[in-house]
């Protein structure tokens, strides 16, 4: 038991190693096609269309709600102490340091990161990306560049979108369960929220965008074998996504917030 174990434990970090450096290649590859202007503007809208607007609703859904919770679990409790005017600070404090990056990303690895995982190992699988290549079509410039270009650009817009609707959600929660005014509710919010706070909500946001799209296209035109690789290959995209940002998470917040 313990040799396979061990052996387990070594094809998982083996594993997790090549892809993240088959991730580098790709990442020094989409340089150079940035530099010489090669993203497709049609292809990175399309991409841009589906990792934005097709993912929102979940994300709205999943900050939105986590925002009611924590104004549900704090607002009586600081009224009934005399602390009911910061609220709205502690509401917003939570929604854009951590749960407006972190939920949105986790709808986006969820809808779209599956979604790419899936789409390219197929194609890879299927002898697709083979084709692109036979006519001198290079599919990290049709395929992933576009894609990880989306999920830069789309993932902070959404998080700014769902950070004000669980702000603003929290802040109905509040004047129903506690009777905080929304006027003292929002003026809590302006007072205690620093730039550094949206500042991070953006950094957050655009590195797990990066590093979702880039995991999931990566371990997707690296799949072989069968039809039963995709499921596969599309797990071990979700899950990899999932510890990466929670990694990433840690290390910004830190960075970021560790010093003061």
């Amino acid at each position: 038991m313990t040799r396979q174990a061990w052996r387990w434990f070594s094809n998982e970090v083996h594993s997790i190693l090549k892809t993240l450096g088959q991730a580098v290649e790709i990442s020094i590859s989409m340089g150079r096609f940035l530099l010489k202007g090669r993203l497709s503007a049609r292809h990175f809208f399309e991409q841009a269309s589906f990792v934005g607007l097709d993912t929102l609703g979940i994300a709205l859904v999943l900050v939105t709600f986590s925002a009611m919770v924590i104004a549900l679990q704090v607002a009586q409790e600081m009224a009934k102490q005399g602390a009911g005017s910061y609220v709205g600070a502690l509401v917003s404090i939570s929604v854009l340091r951590e749960l407006a990056p972190v939920m949105t990303a986790v709808a986006v690895i969820s809808m779209a990161g599956s979604a790419f995982a899936a789409e390219l190992s197929t194609m890879q699988i299927t002898k697709q990306v083979e084709a692109l290549r036979s006519l001198h079509v290079d599919p990290i410039r049709y395929l992933v560049l576009p894609r990880v270009m989306a999920g830069i650009t789309m993932i902070p817009l959404m998080t700014v979108v769902t950070a004000v609707c669980g702000i603003l959600a929290g802040m109905v929660v509040s004047e129903a369960l506690a009777e905080i005014h929304p006027y003292v509710y929002l003026e809590s919010v302006w007072r205690q929220t620093e730039y550094k706070d949206v500042f991070s909500t953006l950094v957050k946001s655009s590195v797990f965008g990066y590093i979702i799209v880039i995991l999931s296209t990566s371990i997707g035109l690296h799949t072989t074998g069968g039809a039963r690789e995709v499921g596969v290959a599309t797990t071990r995209a979700v899950v990899w996504s999932f510890l990466a940002i929670s990694v990433a998470d840690y290390i910004l917040t830190y960075l970021i917030y560790g010093s003061t």
